[in-house]
């Protein structure tokens, strides 16, 4: 009995400890999270290593697994469809383990990746001379192709046509008797093609046909010296692309050296040529023109001449001066220059110059710049252009133009400041310290205090000034002839150089968009930043005599016309100017009262070689010895008015229809 007892007592022991004994956690890892397979043929393995049942679940389509249940360790092998696309495709494999939602469940995700069918040649496009040859193509490919010839192209031939991976192919010509033949060979693998073109070279080759003298005319006389010669295009029966090669002499055997003029110019493929310099007086001309294609066929043109007269021009790049200063120990500079003119606009007395006198005389027409003319010098430089006019995006009208300006739609313009600065340079003493390689805002020198004015050779109403915080400004100007009210070149040239450019002003109208509307906070803070860069005097965001910016001249006798007017900087509510209207809203040739006189406070400190404007460093800083006095600007301040004319095209203006100068670019340099 106590035997028995003792036996079954040491079982119950060995299955108590038996039952406390807990399960292993599971293991579940795969040799990779990732296996790349073949385009073709594709096969891959994954290993997996576990200590439990296992199962493995492919996602796409194109490819299968085996086995795809295992325990513990195993292998799987992945067997792929080959793929023929030209894209790469991606799959999953989901192993788990255990139950989904117990502590045994282990859950895991490897990603397939399959390449794509790729086949890419050395060459697209082969050329052969017009002999009998070969040349090698290498095939770079993953995939099976093949190639066709096409059967009209019995003149090429191939030593393959097939193949399943990379090669060379040897593709041969038979000696051409005729003209230009080519043909298209097509590769195809998978689902693409890829094409390769074959050119053999003609054994004939018809030549350019001989130009014709446009201008001068042949045999002319008293012509310009300053001279753009062009001609008929040359035609070519074969389609081929023309080239010309210009010659001008003063003799006709195009003799050089001994004092004698030789010119060559190459243009390209444009029937003009543009001789870069001033020919010399009642001096006869001889010139011809070569056109020639690309296979050695080319044709002479008869020799034409003309013969100058005692007229000159502008070269490019030449700088003349308009007037001189003769007040002021500094003079207060500004640049005229054109764009979408032709080197026919440079001629003495011609468009350029007719252009430019007109806009002259507009900005120095206006007071106060018509009292202190004295104090300026003018310059004028030439720029050519290859055509006349200038890109107009918003009518898909592209031109090639020396600043290449465009107007944007509206009235809004942009032109290439980098070059249009480069051109200003050219000006002695404007100094353009930095490379040219530079950004154009990096520009530093007498640029900085000098106003360029781009006049645009397009009737067209438009215009933008572009103003940088360091001094520097471009007033974009074009020739609009329109006589109807406020939108004359005149006006434009009063609005963006008078206004913007040189007096530094702000726009005083209402947009449309902004009609009835509070000038927002952002918009304040930006109006003030600029004031502290010496910009802005004719507007304010307060209305409050006390501070109101030109506070001394309310109640001033002669300035009855000043005080605050609501509706300023493009806002109704908000923003005040100081008289009801004036060249910064109708664009009408009157400046209102502290318009005048911050103009009048540039043209005498930048006379007297002092510091221009009143803050440095966004401080407000009297400048010592100030050649500006209230008291003397008061006193030669002969029109503190608007003029008949310009309350007459004031009132002229239909302020409904009448479309505003797009606001001046503002450009912050740091």
């Amino acid at each position: 009995m106590t035997k028995t007892l003792n036996i079954t007592s040491i079982f119950l022991f060995v299955l108590l400890l038996t039952g406390c004994v807990k399960d292993p956690p599971p293991v579940l890892t795969p040799s990779a999270m990732q296996v790349d397979v073949p385009n073709m043929q594709a096969t891959g393995t994954l290993t997996i290593t576990s200590n439990a049942k296992w199962t493995a679940q492919a996602t796409g389509s194109w490819f299968t697994i085996s086995p795809s249940s295992g325990v513990g360790d195993g292998v799987i092998t992945i067997t792929a469809q080959n793929n023929v696309t030209n894209y790469s495709r991606t799959g999953s494999i989901i192993l788990t383990t255990g139950v989904s939602g117990n502590t045994n469940y282990l859950r895991k995700i490897v990603t397939v990746n399959q390449s794509f069918s790729q086949l890419s040649v050395d060459y697209d496009n082969v050329s052969f001379e017009k002999d009998a040859g070969s040349k090698i193509v290498k095939v770079t490919a993953n995939t099976p192709w093949t190639l066709q010839i096409p059967s009209s192209a019995s003149w090429l031939s191939v030593n393959t046509a097939s193949g399943s991976t990379s090669g060379d192919l040897t593709f041969t010509v038979q000696a051409n008797t005729a003209g230009d033949r080519t043909a298209k060979v097509t590769f195809t693998y998978g689902d693409t093609t890829k094409v390769i073109n074959m050119l053999q070279k003609r054994a004939v080759n018809a030549s350019p046909t001989a130009v014709q003298a446009l201008t001068p005319v042949n045999l002319s006389v008293n012509n310009s010296r300053l001279i753009a010669c062009t001609w008929t295009p040359s035609t070519d029966t074969d389609n081929d692309r023309i080239t010309y090669t210009f010659e001008v002499s003063d003799n006709a055997g195009f003799l050089s050296g001994d004092g004698k003029l030789l010119k060559t110019i190459a243009t390209d493929s444009i029937p003009k040529a543009i001789i870069p310099e001033l020919l010399k007086e009642n001096t006869k001309f001889y010139w011809r023109v070569t056109a020639a294609d690309a296979y050695s066929g080319k044709s002479v043109s008869q020799i034409f001449t003309f013969t100058t007269g005692t007229n000159g021009g502008y070269t490019d790049g030449e700088y003349r001066v308009a007037f001189n200063n003769v007040s002021g120990a500094n003079p207060n500079e500004i640049i005229f220059l054109g764009d979408g003119y032709t080197v026919e606009d440079y001629v003495d007395g011609g468009k350029f110059d007719q252009d430019m006198t007109t806009g002259i005389n507009a900005f120095f027409n206006v007071e106060p710049y018509k009292s202190y003319k004295s104090y300026f010098k003018v310059y004028k430089v030439a720029a050519y252009s290859q055509d006349s006019g200038v890109t107009q995006l918003d009518k898909s009208i592209a031109k090639k133009t020396a600043f290449n300006t465009v107007f944007k739609g509206g009235s809004s313009m942009d032109a290439d400041e980098f070059i249009v600065f480069k051109y200003a340079a050219k000006v002695p003493g404007m100094e353009w310290t930095n490379s040219y390689a530079t950004e154009a805002n990096q520009i530093s020198g007498k640029l900085q205090n000098t106003l360029v004015v781009l006049v645009v050779n397009q009737d067209r109403y438009a215009g933008t000034n572009w103003s940088w915080s360091d001094g520097k400004a471009i007033s974009i100007c074009p020739v609009s002839t329109s006589t109807k009210a406020g939108i004359n070149f005149k006006n434009v040239i009063n609005h963006e150089a008078g206004g913007h450019g040189f007096g530094r002003l702000a726009d005083e109208y209402i947009s449309s968009e902004n009609s009835g509307k509070t000038i927002p906070e952002d918009s304040k803070t930006n109006f003030k930043a600029w004031v502290t860069y010496g910009f802005y005097p004719n507007v304010d965001v307060t209305n409050d005599q006390l501070l109101l910016r030109w506070k001394h001249f309310l109640g001033k006798t002669g300035y009855d016309a000043v005080g605050a007017f609501e509706g300023a900087l493009y806002y109704s509510l908000g923003a005040w100017k100081p008289e009801s209207s004036s060249c910064m809203v109708y664009n009408e040739p009157y400046y209102n009262a502290p318009s005048r006189e911050n103009i009048v406070k540039r043209i005498l400190r930048t006379a007297a070689g002092t510091r221009v404007i009143e803050y440095v460093n966004t401080v407000y800083t009297p400048i010592p010895n100030d050649p500006y006095s209230f008291d003397a600007f008061v006193a030669k301040d002969i029109q503190k008015s608007p003029s008949g004319a310009a309350m007459l095209l004031t009132k002229s203006v239909n302020p409904l229809t009448f479309v505003p100068l797009a606001p001046p670019v503002m450009i912050r340099v740091y």
